[in-house]
């Protein structure tokens, strides 16, 4: 074989090595941010579900989030941030309507197996097949990281909200240009310059038209 011709191939052999490695590294690093979105959004349902229907709720009042963040000791459950969640989940919290397991208070099935689930109290969640049937559900519909949602926050109208959500995630924009795209009033001045069929609309696959 030509000594030039191998080296060609060696390179392109030590390439295809770097490129899988770099590509790997951002998919288990957008799997560890996407395990952050779907963990607070969890908590926060448990919050809200809590402040619901919690026995001794009326104990704890506005004191719930800062005894809480003081008692569970876990890295990023600050008393601000589990507000955070709170809201979080209450803007998304219709997600949940149709996880393939049953009951949350019977035994949990495979996703498979396609039953509905009933979501009225998270303190029924106590099946670890449950809890990835949901996992599973909400990994499907979050696709941006925390810090994005956390910028779409913000965002009181859930069309307006949707709308950039999905562009951050077509144009892969950082936390920090959908932050500028929203205070631009991106939306708004889509809507101005154009009749509402001029802005993209959310299909059930997460895609726009």
């Amino acid at each position: 074989m030509d000594t030039n011709k191998q080296v060609l191939e060696f390179d392109w052999l030590v390439k295809l090595f770097e490129q899988t490695q770099t590509a790997m590294q951002a998919r288990a690093a957008r799997s560890v941010d996407i395990s952050l979105v779907i963990r607070n959004w969890l908590f926060g349902w448990y919050i809200v579900d809590y402040q619901q229907n919690g026995s001794d709720r009326a104990e704890y009042g506005k004191q719930l989030l800062k005894k809480l963040s003081a008692k569970i000791k876990i890295k990023g459950c600050s008393e601000r941030n589990l507000a955070s969640f709170s809201k979080f989940y209450r803007c998304y919290s219709d997600i949940l309507q149709a996880v393939p397991a049953k009951s949350l208070s019977q035994d949990a099935v495979t996703p498979e197996m396609g039953h509905s689930v009933n979501v009225e109290s998270c303190f029924k969640l106590n099946k670890p097949a449950t809890l990835q049937a949901a996992t599973v559900k909400l990994a499907n519909r979050f696709v941006l990281g925390w810090t994005h949602y956390v910028a779409l926050l913000v965002v009181k109208n859930a069309e307006e909200r949707r709308f950039y959500e999905i562009e951050a995630a077509q144009n892969s924009w950082g936390y920090r240009e959908l932050e500028r795209q929203i205070n631009s009033a991106l939306y708004e001045r889509l809507v101005l310059s154009r009749d509402k069929q001029g802005v993209p609309n959310a299909m059930p696959d997460g895609s726009i038209h």
